[in-house]
Parts: C-alpha cells; structure tokens; sequence
C-alpha cells in the first residue's frame, strides 16, 4: 500500500495553487467547459439541494449543496478532449491531493469528458456495470467481489495503486459522451430539451427558452473564478424567458428613507424605512441594520417579484440615501434584466436603466498610491463635486491605508456634469470597467466606495457592480462619514 499524498509546496487544495488557477490562466478547454456549466443548470436547478457552483475556482468546477446537516461539496475536472491513460492517473492524483489537502470537504469527484481513451473503455465499462449492479445486491457484499476483482485488474493494468483504486471506487464519478458540447449548435439542442424537462418551464414554447443558453454562456463567463448561486441563476433564465412579457408589465416599488410621503403612480410594494434615517441630522442607519434588516429585505422583495410575475422593469419612487440606491441596483442587476425608470430632477423625463450609452462617454480617473500591502482600494466618484480631499483625510484618520485612492468621475463636475440616463448607463459601465480592471490587476476583492452624485445614477451603478468582491459603501454625515452597508457581489 502506498502512503497518502502529500500535500505539495503549493497544495493542490490551495484555490490559488497552479492546480486552482488552471483555467482561469490558462483558459484551456474554457469553451467546452462553459457549455457543460449551461447545459447541465437545468438538472442542477431541479435538485431542491443544489446551492452554488464556483467555477474555477478550484481547479474546473465545484458543486455545492445545501443538506439537513453540513454542505455537501463535488469537484469536477473537465476535459474538452479523449482522455489517455497517463492523463487520468494524473486526475485521479490530483482529486486524492484535494482529498487530503481539505479533508472532508468534498464528498465527491467527477471527471467529465468527450471519451476516455479505448485502452481505459474496458475501466470505464467496467465501473459502468459495477456500480450499476450494486443497488441489486446491496445486501450480499459477496456477490460482486470477481466482479470487483476484475476491474481493479483492470486499472492496475494502468498503473494504477491499491490506494488509488479505492479512492475510485470510493468517491469518483466518470462523464463520458459529451461530444455534443464541443459544437454550439448541438449544445443549445440539448439546453433547450433539459430546459423544457425542467417544471418550471416545461410549458414554454422552444422559442422563449432558447435565448436563455446565450444568456447564461455570458453569465457564466462573467462569473469565472466567483460562486454563483442559485437564485441568481434563476433570476437570468426568468428574466430570458419570459423578457417578451416583462417588456410589456412594470412594477411600481415605492422606498421611504428621508421622507414618509405618496408618489404616482401607486405602489405595488412600498418599503418604508423612515424609523431608520433622519432628515434633520442625516442620520443613516448603522452597518448593524444596514447588513442585518435593511439588504436582506431587498433581497425579499426581489424574490417577491420574480415569484408573483415576470415583470422586470421597476418604476421606482421615494427619496432615499445614495446607499440605498446603490444597494437596491446591487440586488436588482442588470445582468438579471432588470431595468429602472426613475425620476432625476431637473430632466422632464424618467431616466432609465436600459438607454443606449453614450459613445462619446469619457471617464477620468486619478490614482493616488498608499501603502503597498493595502488590503483594499478606496473609490471616490465624484459626479456633483470634489470630494477628494474630504475622502483621503477620512480614510487617513481611520488609519487603515488602502493599497490606493482612486477618484473617478465625468469630464466635468458639476450638478449638470451628466446630461440624462445615456451619460449615466456609460458612466455606470465604465466605473465598473476600470474597477475589476483594477482590483485584478492588484489582486484585491475589497473596495470602499463614496459616492458624490444623482440618485438615478446610484441605482445605475448598483446595477453594474457584479463579480468584483466586496463593496463597503459611505454616507456623508457632516463631518465626516459613517459606513453603511456591505455588499458581497
């Protein structure tokens, strides 16, 4: 018998281990790998278990599920072409590495590919007949023992070890015949087939759920190296699918912060937060409520909505902190569909989250250098006014440096500095642009964000801010600022 396996210099458990960044440096077989994602959602939404996938983030894809008791973890290597023999050794040791680098876990481990080589096909035959017998003989563990014999034969044949067989047969998953996902046109076949067997959608017409294969390929991609959960994936196949009757209904949501007062039209859903703010001294909630009450309301309403319609576009009323807006646009993304119209005085006209940007948009940005082992960046965005100054010597007072200020605002400042909603959609991208472009580039996942501008242009922002980490967000409170809340995007 040979000793466990050794976890390496850089543990092949480690999510930035050569192993874990693989794919997200290399890209090798990406392609592939996005469409065995999207194809295999509609199976993996209907198990009332399924929670998140995090994919690359340990090596291909990892599969999380929610028991009675603790998670329930899978990894899944992928290949985008006929495995050899060396290749699956090589697999199968790097399972047994995250095995033991994290002991318990992961429950389990797939490797799914095209086809395994024709000098595996007898191991994979072999298991194939194995395992599919079991159930039948559950209680003679003696009936299967040539049985067993003689596929262990079989991998030894490969060099396999004792101890690697056993891992096999203990915990390992073969995928093979999944030719298909190599060809788009094949791929969207099968999405459309699973999709249409899935209850929530097996009334729909082939037609309305195509695009929703497009829709999660770039979910997916966007999401590469993040956990994306279930309600978020849900949330994208909604708003494709049903994006003909979501164009034609609206719902009117009304958020009370400063003011407890009536707006047109009527609400639908009215979220009255008045005994948490006060106009008088600017009084905001703490991060306490902010984290704990306020967010997770949102996020119940959202719910709400996707459940009782197939609305997605939001009439939103009420006058409201800047943190607020941005929270609200975080939990409603754009990458869900959603769209508001909201009012932005002195325009005649709502501004709306889905105008066409403006081509001519340039955003100036101004990096000024901290502390080189800064945890996080601070982001100033100053629409309305400079706030520069007031920012750096609040974040200097609180003592932790960033590892940079970053000021980001329109060409000019100024209270007329964005024209409408075209200006706002292209300043919103952009700021959410140059961001992840930084935080990667100085491998951060934190940000701390002040916001001097519209209303409007917060929710926009909101809208934008998926898949860049998290987002400690401030309200100015003369003289200075206080935070208020967290957002995990």
């Amino acid at each position: 018998m040979t000793k466990p396996p050794q976890p390496p210099a850089a543990p092949v458990g480690s999510l930035v281990s050569p192993a874990g960044m693989g794919g997200i440096v290399a890209g090798k077989g990406f392609d592939f790998q996005t469409r065995y994602v999207v194809c295999h959602l509609p199976l993996w939404l209907q198990d009332k278990e399924f929670h998140q996938i995090f994919s690359e983030g340990a090596g291909d894809i990892d599969i999380r599920y929610l028991q009675d008791g603790p998670s329930a973890r899978k990894h899944i290597q992928i290949k985008d072409h006929e495995v050899s023999p060396a290749e699956f050794k090589d697999v199968v040791e790097t399972f047994r590495g995250f095995d033991a680098s994290m002991p318990g876990v992961y429950q389990g481990f797939g490797l799914a590919c095209p086809a395994l080589s024709a000098q595996l096909r007898p191991i994979e035959s072999g298991l194939g007949r194995l395992r599919g017998a079991t159930p039948f003989y559950d209680d003679t563990s003696s009936a299967l023992s040539a049985t067993k014999a003689d596929v262990d034969d079989r991998m030894r044949k490969h060099g396999l070890s004792d101890d690697q067989i056993q891992f096999i047969h203990d915990k390992v998953a073969l995928e093979v015949g999944h030719g298909d996902l190599s060809h788009d046109d094949r791929a969207v076949e099968l999405f459309i087939a699973r999709l249409l067997s899935h209850p929530g959608f097996a009334g729909k017409q082939r037609a309305m759920v195509q695009p929703a294969y497009a829709e999660l390929l770039r979910l997916v991609t966007a999401s590469k190296g993040t956990v994306l959960d279930k309600a978020s994936i849900e949330d994208v196949l909604h708003a494709t699918v049903l994006a003909d009757i979501s164009r034609e209904a609206a719902v009117t949501v009304w958020i009370l912060n400063w003011t407890k007062e009536a707006f047109e039209p009527p609400a639908d859903y009215n979220v009255d937060w008045t005994a948490h703010f006060d106009r008088t001294t600017r009084r905001v909630p703490s991060p306490e409520v902010w984290n704990g009450t306020l967010v997770p309301q949102l996020d119940t309403l959202r719910k709400t909505i996707v459940t009782t319609g197939a609305a997605r576009t939001i009439q939103l009323r009420g006058k409201c902190a800047l943190s607020t807006g941005i929270a609200l646009g975080a939990t409603f993304p754009a990458v869900g569909d959603w769209v508001f119209e909201i009012p932005q005085p002195p325009a005649k006209e709502c501004w709306r989250s889905d105008a066409t940007p403006s081509q001519d948009f340039s955003l100036q940005v101004e990096i000024v250098e901290a502390d080189q082992d800064g945890a996080d960046l601070v982001v100033g965005l100053n629409i309305r006014g400079d706030g520069r100054q007031d920012i750096i010597s609040f974040v200097e007072a609180s003592g932790a440096a960033p590892n940079a200020f970053v000021f980001m605002s329109p060409p000019s400042q100024g209270a007329q500095s964005i024209g409408g909603d075209a200006d706002a959609v292209a300043m919103a991208r952009a700021v959410r642009e140059r961001l992840g472009e930084m935080l990667k580039a100085r491998r951060l996942q934190m940000t701390r964000l002040f916001y001097f501008g519209p209303f409007a242009l917060s929710v926009l922002l909101g809208q934008q801010l998926t898949s860049i980490g998290r987002v400690q967000l401030f309200e100015y409170q003369d003289p200075g600022y206080v935070p208020s809340c967290l957002l995990r995007t």
